[in-house]
């Protein structure tokens, strides 16, 4: 997949392209996803970093972006539709 937009500066940037893992879907331990998530997002698909929200019931993960510009949030797990687990990036120099 190609990475677009600046949400996830520096870690991945507008043109990168990455690797997902579809096998890796549950958030635990915690790392760098591709998930559907219509939350400002035209095609619905974001990465983004995901961490389980211990103890939370129902159970929820709070969503997290790289640059600081944007705000993290919490969705309920059942609510979320996690494609994968993003295991490699690249870009060209």
């Amino acid at each position: 997949m190609h990475v677009e937009g600046d949400s996830m500066t520096p870690t991945l940037i507008d043109g990168d392209i990455v690797l997902v893992d579809t096998g890796r879907r549950p958030p635990s331990p915690p790392g760098i996803f591709v998930l559907h998530d219509d939350e400002g997002n035209d095609s619905g698909l974001v990465a983004k970093r995901l961490e389980h929200i211990l103890n939370s019931d129902p159970p929820r993960v709070k969503i997290v972006s790289d640059n600081d510009s944007y705000a993290p949030y919490e969705r309920l797990i059942e609510e979320m539709n996690i494609i994968g687990h993003i295991r490699w990036s690249a870009r060209e120099i």
